[in-house]
């Protein structure tokens, strides 16, 4: 009888005990904040906060664009509080290719900005070139491929092709393009002559002939650096050649030569665009340059498109334009400018933070944004944006169909003669800015400089 007691009261305990747990679950369950918010998932599912980043950015001092980045930079950390942006400039010269190979080499930077696009792209057929850097650095492995990023799809897909494209593959985000082979003409000057902007040379001659007749200096050079003289011939070369990259090539495997009546064509035009430029021209150096145009001693100036701000700085009131050289006869060939693309923003492959580096580029990619970089720098722009530079949307049409210009596709030969070296047409040899009188003469000595330099 005892036992059975003692049975029954444990029992009772057990059943008391069961009791208490389960109403004390309840009562947890109805106060805690998860319930009390409507969720089924527990306070301590939420995700933590994200890990904080430094973001190691490289460029070189360029006033106005740096001056963007600094409020760009900004604007990315407020949508990003996790990630800090050390954005670090040195010296455009030595100084910044050095940076560049240090950073890369302590693998101690995650977003890097390179003077221009890949250009000119390294062929199998120019044996005993050197192979630039941009090169070297992909083949390393070095650089990240962006072919998959969805920002890319923002920009041009020509331009993407022209700029930062190698093997199929796209490794960098061009922020822009300048021209280089066109005029600038007064507007005013062109108006009170009767004048249309030329499209064929023919036309081109015309209007020459017609200022010199009213005693007005037709065109101005900076003759006195010789490169701002060049910048012409490349205007004429985009225009008269056909294909210059096929040409190029064909220097290489002796199917065509510097002396092909081609060459001699774009040699004569340059001559007769010397013969007819403001005297002295030879002595005029590229900053006094704008000078002859704002006060109008000539009607046009062989210059870049990045020089437009200088001209509206020199005289507000100034109204001019810009239009392709054209070389040929056939209008159509004449309707695009050629030049370079400027700066490129690549990935390093080992980024120890390619996740921000890549929202980064995405941010900069949004057409608000791009349009702000363009007007900032000057740039022509490589996607379809409305910017407020009334300069740039004049151009417009003539930069759908952009070309290379003829320094960004020449490779050269190593020791190869003054009449060839560098990446130039040297027209400055020609009467009336140097001492050879015919552009045959000049012909026949590059291409001998030419051949003499052929790898062995």
């Amino acid at each position: 009888m005892l036992k059975k007691r003692l049975l029954l009261l444990l029992v009772c305990m057990m059943f008391v005990s069961v009791a208490a747990a389960c109403g004390n679950g309840k009562e947890e369950s109805s106060s805690s904040p998860s319930a009390s918010a409507g969720s089924s998932a527990p306070a301590s599912s939420a995700s933590p906060a994200e890990e904080e980043v430094t973001l190691k950015i490289i460029h070189w001092i360029n006033e106005p664009v740096n001056k963007y980045y600094e409020e760009f930079n900004k604007k990315f950390m407020e949508r990003y509080p996790n990630i800090k942006v050390v954005y670090d400039v040195v010296p455009s010269d030595a100084t910044y290719d050095q940076l560049q190979q240090t950073r890369i080499n302590a693998n101690d930077a995650d977003l890097m900005a390179l003077k221009s696009g890949f250009a000119p792209i390294p062929q199998e057929w120019a044996k005993g070139a050197e192979d630039p850097l941009w090169k070297q650095w992909i083949d390393a492995g070095l650089i990240a491929d962006l072919s998959n990023q969805e920002f890319v799809k923002n920009y041009n897909p020509v331009d993407v092709q022209n700029s930062t494209t190698y093997n199929g593959k796209v490794y960098g985000i061009n922020m822009g393009k300048v021209s280089f082979t066109g005029l600038y003409y007064n507007k005013k000057i062109f108006a009170e002559n009767n004048l249309q902007v030329p499209k064929t040379w023919d036309e081109f001659v015309n209007v020459v002939k017609t200022l010199k007749d009213k005693g007005i200096a037709p065109i101005g050079f900076a003759g006195k650096d010789i490169w701002p003289l060049n910048l012409a011939v490349q205007g004429l070369s985009a225009s008269v050649h056909k294909d210059q990259g096929s040409f190029i090539k064909g220097l290489w495997d002796g199917s065509t030569k510097f002396t092909d009546p081609v060459q001699i064509e774009i040699l004569d035009k340059a001559q007769f665009m010397m013969q007819n430029a403001i005297d002295g021209f030879m002595g005029v150096d590229y900053a006094s340059l704008p000078s002859l145009f704002i006060s109008g001693q000539v009607a046009m100036i062989a210059d870049g498109t990045w020089n437009a701000p200088t001209l509206k700085s020199g005289d507000a009131s100034l109204e001019f334009g810009y239009f392709p050289i054209p070389g040929s006869n056939d209008a159509a060939q004449n309707a695009s400018l050629a030049g370079k693309y400027d700066m490129s923003w690549v990935v390093l492959e080992k980024s120890k933070n390619k996740d921000a580096a890549l929202k980064w580029l995405a941010m900069q990619s949004e057409p608000e944004n791009y349009a702000a970089f363009v007007k900032a720098s000057g740039f022509l722009p490589n996607a379809d944006v409305t910017v407020d530079d009334p300069f740039i949307n004049e151009i417009k049409p003539y930069l759908s169909n952009f070309k290379l210009a003829w320094d960004q596709l020449f490779i050269n030969r190593a020791n190869a003669g003054e009449h060839v070296n560098g990446s130039s047409i040297h027209a400055e040899f020609l009467a009336p800015a140097g001492p050879i009188k015919t552009s045959k003469e000049l012909a026949e000595l590059s291409q001998k400089e030419w051949d003499a330099a052929a790898p062995k």
